[in-house]
């Protein structure tokens, strides 16, 4: 039997040198994940500032809307809830540094805001995100008088005011389109070295089990000698 346990003590030994050198050569890869910190941080806090931005903006429109239906102007013929837009960040397991499960690719996700810039896998960006709560009503035809009393200056400055904002919000959701984009190249190449991560702690977890299985086997075989 002293040659089986041999050999099995063999695999053992091979195994824990395995295990060095991958333990090894976990810091080069941790660091190279790192660098990306400083730019995905820099740009994902930039769409949380522009997100903010956009809402406040929609908050606006519905107010100026409201006020203008109250003073007669519009109809609720047309009229659309304004939701906010809203960016998530999406997490899969490999953005653990110490994941080593069965599901590396299944991830999970929340809105961006400034307590999780820069993590993350990828982002997805919607805009009037219907699962959300209403901010509240666009009235249709806000430059029309439909009830009394009511001015017609009045609903037309309404409008007018509205429209401007809209197109605030629409070159600000064009921005914040590339940035979403430009964040999502940077994750994508962050994300090769998180594969590798993964491979690696998955590695030394399969090696330590087969050691652990390797090393039961020695002691039924001892203790059956």
């Amino acid at each position: 039997m002293s040659k089986l346990t041999d050999n099995l003590n063999q695999k053992i030994t091979s195994n824990e040198y395995s295990i060095t050198i991958i333990e090894g050569n976990k810091p080069e890869t941790q660091e190279a994940i790192e660098l990306f910190s400083f730019p995905t941080i820099k740009i994902d806090s930039q769409i949380v500032a522009i997100t903010t931005q956009i809402n406040s903006l929609q908050s606006q429109i519905v107010s100026l809307s409201e006020n203008a239906f109250a003073v007669g102007c519009g109809t609720t013929v047309g009229v659309t809830t304004v939701y906010p837009d809203v960016v998530r960040t999406y997490s899969e397991n490999i953005s653990s540094s110490t994941y080593d499960g069965e599901s590396p690719f299944s991830s999970s996700s929340s809105a961006l805001s400034s307590a999780n810039v820069g993590v993350g896998t990828y982002l997805v960006y919607t805009q009037n995100d219907n699962t959300q709560s209403g901010i509240g009503s666009l009235y249709a035809d806000l430059q029309t008088c439909y009830r009394t009393p009511c001015t017609s200056g009045v609903c037309v400055s309404h409008a007018s005011s509205i429209s401007t904002l809209q197109s605030e919000v629409s070159i600000l959701q064009t921005q914040l389109s590339n940035l979403v984009s430009d964040s999502n190249k940077i994750k994508t190449e962050r994300r090769e070295y998180e594969i590798e991560r993964y491979a690696q702690n998955y590695s030394i977890k399969i090696l330590e089990n087969t050691n652990t299985r390797i090393s039961l086997a020695i002691t039924a075989i001892q203790n059956n000698s």
